[in-house]
């Protein structure tokens, strides 16, 4: 073995870890920044419950008292559990998720980690330079238009890198062929997909049918199984295709176990600024989301599939038919800021035990 092939992995580890402090910096810079802005206007904590808090992190790690000042303000409870929003970039995403295996991250791969749950209709994939069909068989560009000029209208997304809908755009095919073909062609663009776009439940459309509205359910894989830990509907608001609040084009509510909503939504959730009903006017108590048990059970099968990526957020929606589609699978990096403005504590009943095994290692 020669020296470059003996040092080739090292290397390869170095890089790999200079890219993840470099991109957890950035975030944990960017939310103590949004932090600082709110921060200061809401009340401080009493003394006895700073001393709560001290006393409840102590045996694990540091923690800024402005993000509890934070989650107490929003949600009008105090409570040690709740974990501050820069902390999973830093420590617990990186123990429960490969960083690793970042590229199976890649949309182009759910069709071949999930096999058997129904996803949005693919129609081409460009991976590299290369051109494919929905079953990865490869294909020429004159291929791939012909394929692309049976659905009357496509999503392109960006397959890896990119968040909170980002990079996601919607194409005629008949009138913008030309657009998708320089997509297609451009070499700077290497990975993304192109999907049907998926006809939603009735009862998921009628409270904004532009936007494709879906549920966030986050789960945690541990020894004695899955856990699932929330679930919020997320909807798109004033036309937006895209349901996501971070990208200001949407709200989200909190969903109930038995699949109806909390009594109140999110628009801006640094601010707080809430609402008991969606912009168009539907109140929440007359939202339900359909096959919400059937979403509960998909989550609990592809869990179990994603060994190496334990704490996954999953988005999905439902049919026309009432069948549970898998849009995305968010498998490193899942915002829970607006998780706990919704539900409290992101790990709940779960808190200590997942600090005892992040920290002081415990029981996986």
């Amino acid at each position: 073995m020669t020296t470059l092939e003996k040092i080739k992995p090292y290397c390869s580890k170095l890089f790999c870890g200079m890219k993840l402090r470099a991109s957890n910096a950035i975030f944990s810079i960017s939310e103590r920044k949004k932090l600082r802005k709110y921060a200061r206007k809401m009340p401080p904590l009493t003394s006895a419950q700073k001393k709560i808090v001290k006393d409840f992190w102590k045996p694990y790690c540091k923690v800024s008292m402005d993000w509890f000042r934070y989650f107490t303000y929003i949600t009008g409870k105090f409570d040690p559990r709740y974990i501050p929003n820069d902390l999973p970039h830093r420590k617990i995403d990186q123990y429960f998720n490969q960083w690793n295996m970042y590229g199976l991250t890649d949309k182009n791969n759910f069709s071949l980690i999930f096999p058997g749950i129904k996803q949005p209709k693919t129609i081409v994939r460009k991976i590299g330079d290369l051109l494919f069909d929905g079953e990865y068989h490869l294909i020429n560009l004159e291929k791939a238009e012909a394929l692309l000029k049976m659905q009357p209208e496509v999503i392109v997304k960006p397959t890896i890198g990119f968040w909170g809908g980002n990079g996601v755009e919607f194409y005629n095919t008949s009138s913008e062929m030309d657009k998708i073909k320089k997509i297609l062609l451009d070499k700077n663009k290497k990975r993304v997909i192109i999907q049907d776009l998926v006809k939603q439940h009735f009862e998921l459309a009628k409270m904004h049918p532009q936007s494709l509205n879906t549920v966030r359910i986050y789960s945690l894989l541990m020894d004695d199984g899955v856990h699932i830990l929330s679930s919020s509907l997320r909807m798109g608001a004033n036309n937006s295709r895209i349901d996501n609040v971070s990208a200001n084009s949407g709200i989200i509510a909190g969903v109930k176990e038995d699949g109806s909503l909390k009594e109140t939504a999110y628009f801006d959730l640094y601010s707080g600024i809430k609402t008991d009903r969606h912009p168009q006017g539907m109140l929440l108590s007359e939202i339900k989301v359909p096959s919400y048990d059937k979403m509960i059970e998909t989550v609990k099968r592809a869990a179990q599939y994603a060994g190496n990526f334990r704490l996954v957020g999953w988005d999905l929606s439902v049919d026309e038919g009432g069948d549970v589609v898998l849009i995305e699978a968010n498998m490193l990096l899942g915002e829970i800021g607006p998780i706990q403005c919704l539900h409290g504590p992101f790990f709940g009943e779960l808190t200590e035990k997942v600090l005892e095994t992040v920290f002081r290692g415990g029981k996986k």
